[in-house]
């Protein structure tokens, strides 16, 4: 679909996964704006349906993206439909001419009225321009615990995310919700699959007696505990004291654990990142202290 933005030609296109010249340069734009690269997930096969490009095209070259994801939650077992909006980028060469504007109007164009909210994440350079489309910044919570007593006695593995079965393992496991979270991402195989093929490829840990994913890593004497993934039926801090190290004097929840029994919750400061939500009804982020799981972010 031809358009034209501030007198001149563009080519509109939403949906990019199986064009391989735009998916190319979609990728090179993505590498340039924020060091990612979608390939290797593609060719893996996880990028789905969930997963959808708005780009502006010049010529055959992407110069402008908003991408829509499409994120079902539970949150304490009602179910939400959310759109995130993510990967906002333009060409350098191509900022200030209203490219952005364009496209974000397109995604609230085509699923206000179609979900329960819409949200995002921004960097603080950028945090005046959401608000001119309804969005609204949102304060997050997250959950802080007091290491449990180390258990030595069962085997922990972790996984190769460049092995089939462990992908696999991994993929099987992380089709459900995490039973531990108060606010869970719902047929999450699409994005955990993302992360743990890329910035988080060795954190993913297996326990082969409760059939267990963790998704994890340490900082001195912190554990980073992003998700968790099995069955449920195994107390939580019985999961923690297996995969956390000896030295470990706190947990750091990436989710908002359930129960939260011995947590402490505080807000949520992170360097340069604000949440920013739209809906016609009470945000959630006023009504609960929660936050976004940390591997849901797109």
């Amino acid at each position: 679909m031809d358009i034209v933005i501030n007198q001149k030609e563009y080519r509109f296109k939403k949906g990019i996964r199986d064009d391989l010249k735009i998916r190319k340069s979609f990728n090179q734009l993505a590498k340039q704006s924020f060091d990612l690269n979608f390939e290797v997930w593609h060719q893996l096969g996880f990028w789905d349906e969930k997963y959808i490009p708005y780009v502006l095209l010049d010529g055959d070259c992407v110069v402008a993206n908003v991408s829509v994801s499409l994120m079902d939650f539970s949150l304490s077992g009602e179910q939400k439909k959310f759109i995130q909006i993510g990967t906002v980028m333009t060409d350098p060469n191509y900022r200030n001419q209203g490219l952005s504007r364009f496209l974000i109007e397109r995604v609230l164009q085509d699923w206000h009225g179609n979900c329960d909210a819409m949200y995002l994440f921004a960097n603080d350079d950028v945090k005046e321009f959401y608000p001119k489309f309804g969005f609204a910044a949102a304060q997050e919570y997250q959950c802080i615990r007091k290491a449990p007593i180390k258990s030595m006695d069962v085997p922990v593995k972790k996984l190769n995310m460049e092995a089939t079965s462990d992908l696999q393992l991994l993929k099987r496991k992380c089709s459900s919700l995490n039973p531990y979270s108060y606010f869970s991402m719902k047929s999450s195989e699409w994005l955990i699959l993302f992360y743990c093929t890329s910035f988080f490829k060795d954190k993913v840990f297996y326990i082969p007696l409760y059939d267990t994913i963790v998704i994890m890593d340490f900082e001195e004497n912190i554990m980073n505990c992003y998700d968790i993934f099995g069955t449920g039926d195994i107390p939580i801090e019985l999961i923690l004291s297996v995969v956390m190290e000896k030295e470990t004097k706190k947990i750091v929840f990436g989710f908002t654990p359930e129960p939260m029994d011995g947590c402490e919750i505080s807000l949520l400061n992170q360097e340069d990142t604000t949440l920013f939500y739209r809906s016609d009804n009470e945000s959630i982020c006023t009504e609960n202290k929660l936050m976004f799981p940390i591997l849901s972010r797109a």
